[in-house]
């Protein structure tokens, strides 16, 4: 039966071939709207929209392991699980930068590199290797061993794994071939080719996606700061000089529409933050506990208004800024209580009483920092190269190179912070008015920072990287808590915690079996419905997997 049928069809194929010709039969199902073969400037947009989704879900996630936000509620235990560094069995949960890196950017960047060819489009195909080399590294940091050699293989259904070191070599050469064609000007039809007709980031300055990739490179070699055979700081220094060096050259994606799915992932009016609450450790590092040593109005950092947010209670001693620790909520969650009510630890966006500020109601500036509806999402920052830079020539005893980068690095994010102007109109950074320059000037001679080479060291250098980072580089974060075990690798000058006054959740996880979490499980429904067999090559099967630690935070 099944036979007569197709055959009975391909008779009348055939008929129809005959009596209509074959390019009118064709056209039944071609719809001029949606092209078959898109120009890459049609479908680069989507890629650039596509960062900083993955980075954004997951960081919900994420973002409880690095501390940067906790559960709001110790009843909530779905949260939790990740407060005390477990994960959700059987879930997607903090798989969506493996999501990204396969599935909304994969072949896309494959097609417009594959087009680019044909059309002599050079500028497309190396900002597409650039999104390619950022999107395997941060997707291996993330989750160690990852899908490279065989990635977007067809006619098979099971994909090799392979080691971290595969994938950082991948990368590299991936931003080899940025580099190439983002050099060349040889386009066959300059008024047609140029990047900037889908490039709503860079609007297709070559210049800037160079220096984007050669962060990517920073990024890369940096993170090998624990392989004595591996680690070239000199190496390092280059790259970040060749870099991003001010706030022009920023990364920022941002969010331009008034609808759920273009508005601001973490804004109040997508509410995808309710139960979070800023992380107590943030706050010791803004309100001068954790780097001055003492919470007082002389030493709390001006960036601190703009980035979290107050209690209504004021009488802490640092104007009432308050985060909840990991794994414990807020205790001063008791509806029940009036007074409890005004020492609650806020929302991201500012929200110090529980609802929603703008609920079901887009509003452009409701929220604050990265956490309003019409806000960016950086993917890379001038202020985070200066610290790359800096812990290298640290590590590598260039104590003045250090410390220029160091300084360089406060101030970039001061710029950040002071942005008066947002790529497509978005909203600006900053709440009220920018920090003035005297703010600026008086917490540079605070003793939050350190002024002299002999003063400066590798805590003052990473607790700034994590305040600039804080609320957008949750990967970037993560991999350096994990090169530096969290709180468990002194620093040799205070002999103290790198990472001083980040706490480790008092319970792990049970799945732990008392280990801090290392990595990020393969996304679920890709990889343990489908690519089974080889998980367990890797043994990412067991439920400790999470533990297991990663390839570049192993010294050797």
């Amino acid at each position: 039966m099944k036979r007569y049928i197709f055959n009975t069809f391909m008779l009348l194929f055939a008929v129809m071939t005959v009596m209509t010709g074959c390019k009118k039969w064709l056209d039944v199902n071609y719809d001029p709207a949606t092209p078959q073969d898109p120009d890459p400037a049609s479908v680069f947009p989507a890629q650039l929209a596509g960062l900083p989704r993955g980075n954004q879900y997951d960081a919900r996630y994420v973002g409880r392991y690095i501390q940067n936000w906790g559960t709001s509620l110790s009843s909530r235990t779905a949260d939790i699980v990740w407060d005390n560094m477990g994960y959700a069995t059987g879930s997607d949960a903090n798989g969506d930068i493996w999501r990204q890196c396969y599935f909304g950017l994969g072949k896309n960047l494959d097609y417009i590199i594959a087009t680019g060819h044909t059309k002599g489009q050079w500028d497309y195909i190396g900002a597409a290797y650039a999104l390619k080399a950022y999107m395997f590294q941060i997707t291996t940091d993330h989750h160690g061993e990852i899908i490279y050699t065989e990635a977007f293989k067809e006619n098979t259904a099971i994909f090799k794994f392979d080691s971290q070191d595969t994938v950082y070599a991948g990368v590299r050469s991936l931003c080899d071939s940025a580099l190439k064609y983002l050099a060349r000007t040889d386009f066959p039809n300059p008024a047609t080719n140029r990047l900037v007709r889908g490039d709503y980031v860079y609007n297709g300055d070559n210049a800037k996606w160079t220096k984007f990739v050669y962060g990517v490179l920073a990024h890369n070699y940096n993170h090998l700061s624990r392989k004595s055979t591996l680690y070239d700081p000199a190496k390092v220094i280059e790259y970040c000089d060749k870099s991003m060096t001010t706030i022009a050259d920023d990364f920022l994606v941002p969010f331009d529409g008034t609808k759920n799915d273009d508005t601001n992932f973490f804004g109040p009016y997508r509410d995808n933050l309710t139960f979070v609450r800023q992380g107590a450790f943030v706050v010791r590092l803004l309100d001068g506990f954790a780097l001055a040593g003492s919470r007082t109005f002389a030493n709390r950092d001006p960036r601190i208004r703009h980035m979290l947010s107050a209690s209504q209670d004021t009488t802490n001693g640092n104007g009432g800024y308050v985060g909840v620790e990991p794994g414990i909520g807020d205790p001063n969650a008791a509806s029940t209580v009036p007074a409890n009510m005004r020492k609650r630890a806020a929302a991201p966006w500012g929200d110090s009483i529980y609802a929603n500020p703008s609920a079901a109601v887009f509003t452009p500036n409701s929220g604050k920092y990265l956490f309003k509806d019409k806000a960016v999402m950086p993917v890379m920052t001038a202020a985070e190269i200066y610290f790359i830079k800096a812990e290298a020539a640290f590590l590598s005893n260039k104590p003045d190179v250090a410390l220029d980068a160091y300084t360089k690095g406060i101030n970039a994010h001061f710029d950040f912070i002071n942005r008066t102007s947002i790529p497509r109109g978005g909203s600006v950074i900053y709440n009220g008015s920018p920090i003035t320059a005297k703010e600026r000037a008086d917490y540079l001679a605070s003793p939050n920072v350190a002024k002299t080479q002999a003063a400066l060291t590798l805590t003052d250098i990473m607790l700034q990287k994590y305040i600039a980072l804080f609320g957008w580089g949750f990967n970037e974060t993560w991999v350096d808590l994990r090169r530096y075990e969290y709180n468990r690798i002194f620093d040799a000058k205070t002999l103290q915690p790198v990472y001083r006054s980040f706490a480790t959740p008092q319970t792990l996880n049970g799945l732990n079996n008392g280990q801090l979490v290392q990595r990020a499980r393969p996304r679920f429904n890709s990889e343990y419905v489908w690519n089974l067999d080889e998980l367990k090559r890797i043994q990412a099967d067991a439920s400790n997997y999470h533990t297991k630690p990663i390839w570049f935070a192993i010294p050797n």
